[in-house]
């Protein structure tokens, strides 16, 4: 999962990402405290958001590890047949996960 943030500057409105590692709003608040202090890395602007302003979108990748995962499978075990079925399930099942781990933490707003 990946957080990231737009910038303030009215001329800059890029995308900015954080390398955290929390799962829910929760646990950033204890890594990080209620606000962030970043530098645009695209103007340099500094900006001060509350952690409710960020999102988090699924980490591409994981995803494309479990692509690669799941034909690396497919190639050692292409005699099988059942095990190249569920390998094609691997990819999905990652997308999936990610998905909902991102979904749930833009879900989640923390109140002061």
């Amino acid at each position: 999962m990946t957080l990231y943030y737009y910038c303030s500057s009215q001329s800059c409105k890029k995308t900015n990402s954080i390398k955290v590692k929390s799962n829910n709003r929760y646990d950033l608040k204890c890594e990080i405290g209620i606000e962030i202090n970043e530098r645009c890395k695209h103007c340099g602007n500094h900006t001060k958001r509350h952690i409710n302003r960020l999102h988090a979108e699924p980490n591409n990748f994981i995803i494309i590890a479990g692509v690669i995962a799941a034909i690396l499978f497919s190639v050692l075990f292409w005699d099988l047949g059942f095990l190249t079925t569920l390998s094609g399930t691997v990819p999905i099942a990652i997308w999936m996960s990610e998905n909902k781990k991102a979904s749930n933490f833009n879900k989640v707003l923390i109140r002061d």
